[in-house]
């Protein structure tokens, strides 16, 4: 794969030696789906009646919530690789989030909860802000696992596909299944679904198109692991992100049947 977009030497700058600076691809797309997501609060925010300005006034605190959250659980997962000797050098590397040691589920709760706190405080309307952050949620995974693909994380295991490839940053020498590429495709199917129900009015109730978005996502993530070939923990046979998948499929399913009743059938 192609990881690195850019690398600069060490140089000079006054009395300052500045670099080595490498700039990586996932960076770049990750920086892309920020961007990407900012246009479509833009679109959205008027079909929730919710105020632009609350996010803009706070959305640098949102993103360092879920910054500083994605980077606690990426360490509490790594313990070990931090914490095997103290050291200042180790206290330094707690904070150096560009060595891409970042999860995306601790992203995920940090955003989330500091969203919810906001919300409380300023009292806005949590649930039609969740509507508006699942699309954007779906749609920033299009372009983040372009990135991933790139720098070679999240691959599948071997296969004999016409569409296996060889990625050197895995631990196989042979074809692999690009999952990475199967997460682009069904992140845009999903955002494609969701830009066509939000303002559908069956769909206007606050929550419900947060539910949606996290069935349909929770139903391909559950897939896509089937076909990942990478290291993950194990429990009950099945990979650490299918246990979360189907407490996410659970919760979201009884949502929707039980207070929407999205699935039981209408009587005339």
């Amino acid at each position: 794969m192609f990881p690195i977009l850019l690398q600069i030497d060490a140089f000079q700058l006054g009395p300052f030696t500045i670099g080595p600076i490498t700039i990586y691809f996932l960076w770049i797309f990750l920086v892309i789906a920020i961007l990407v997501s900012l246009m479509v609060i833009s679109k959205l925010y008027k079909k929730r009646r919710v105020k632009i300005s609350f996010l803009a006034n706070h959305s640098l605190l949102i993103f360092m919530g879920g910054l500083a959250m994605s980077r606690i659980i990426y360490i509490i997962r790594n313990f070990q690789s931090f914490f095997q000797e103290f050291s200042l050098n180790n206290i330094f590397q707690i904070f150096a989030v560009w060595d891409k040691g970042l999860s995306i589920w601790g992203a995920i709760i940090g955003i989330v909860a500091t969203l919810y706190w906001l919300c409380r405080k300023n009292e806005e309307n949590f649930m039609a802000w969740m509507d508006i952050l699942m699309v954007c949620l779906a749609c920033s995974m299009i372009f983040s696992n372009i990135g991933t693909f790139l720098d070679g994380r999240n691959y599948g295991f071997p296969t004999d596909v016409p569409w296996g490839m060889i990625m050197e940053t895995s631990q196989y020498a042979i074809p692999i299944h690009p999952t990475q590429i199967y997460a682009t495709f069904y992140n845009l199917i999903i955002t494609a679904i969701l830009f066509l129900i939000f303002d559908r009015r069956k769909f206007s109730d606050d929550g419900k198109i947060l539910f949606i978005g996290t069935f349909m996502y929770a139903c391909c993530r559950f897939l896509e692991e089937f076909f990942r070939g990478d290291e993950s923990n194990i429990f009950l046979g099945l990979r650490e992100a299918q246990i979360y998948a189907l407490l996410a499929l659970f919760f979201s399913g009884y949502f929707l049947y039980k207070r929407f009743k999205l699935f039981t059938p209408t009587t005339s």
